[in-house]
């Protein structure tokens, strides 16, 4: 082989090389806003998934109503949480655990339950779509599981006849539902909460059936404090439970307000 053969050789493999060290040594973008570059832009922060208590509910009448946004994305912010976001997808024919398809909107974070939990309030959507929620909190970044956002095939429903309140025992009600017009509900949330809008109590249960304070069949309490809440006598609460599906969407809704003896 000649020499000239020889460099002209050498110098198509030193390219050919360089080309694939460089395709080799680039780095993936993402769009700005998505919530996977949120996450590279965070990475002294330990990721959390799947960890942060959300879902979401709209299209149901006569509680929350508003018109302007009727899609709310209820979230519990864990004590000294800070910086909510919110993201979803463009559509709903996505692979809802890739985080590069969520993308950051800006939405009203309300508090609720005198802060104790917060919601997203979004406008009407057309087609099904995935969000999540995330914050930072002790030097952890938490993001939410995916939560389906169906408000126009399956709007959520309040029913509050669908509850019964057994008050035999005056300071330990036992609340029983029934599942509404949909029954594909994965877990069922309770709130108790004081006519100061204090949240007394917070808790998951797979069963129809809560207590007040029996946690027997809780699986998930929100405020597990010591000594445990107590009802007082002779006075007005609300009970609020929220059927939930699996992929994070409220069925039904139930508020209804008891005294105490």
């Amino acid at each position: 082989m000649a020499f000239n053969d020889q460099i002209k050789e050498f110098s198509i493999i030193f390219l050919l090389t360089s080309l694939l060290l460089s395709c080799g040594d680039k780095e993936e973008t993402f769009p700005t806003d998505t919530l996977t570059n949120y996450i590279k832009e965070n990475t002294t922060l330990p990721l959390v998934r799947d960890s942060l208590i959300a879902c979401a509910a709209g299209g149901q009448e006569n509680f929350m109503i508003n018109e302007e946004r009727p899609i709310s994305i209820f979230y519990y912010p864990e004590g000294n949480a800070t910086d909510f976001l919110y993201f979803e997808t463009d559509s709903i024919a996505v692979d809802p655990d890739d985080l590069s398809q969520y993308r950051k909107k800006d939405l009203p974070d309300t508090p609720i339950l005198n802060g104790y939990l917060r919601h997203f309030s979004r406008a009407a959507i057309e087609e099904n779509i995935w969000c999540r929620v995330s914050f930072i909190k002790d030097g952890r970044l938490h993001i939410s599981n995916a939560i389906r956002l169906k408000y126009n095939d399956l709007p959520s429903e309040f029913n509050p006849e669908l509850v019964e309140i057994d008050q035999t025992e005056s300071l330990s009600p036992i609340f029983n539902w029934q599942d509404g017009r949909i029954a594909d509900n994965a877990i069922y949330f309770q709130v108790i909460s004081d006519s100061d809008q204090n949240l007394l109590s917070g808790t998951y249960t797979f069963e129809q059936q809560f207590q007040f304070y029996n946690l027997d069949n809780v699986v998930l309490n929100i405020r597990d404090i010591t000594p445990p809440p107590v009802l007082l006598p002779e006075e007005d609460y609300t009970f609020l439970m929220m059927a939930v599906s699996s992929d994070n969407w409220v069925n039904l809704i139930i508020e209804k307000s008891f005294d105490t003896e």
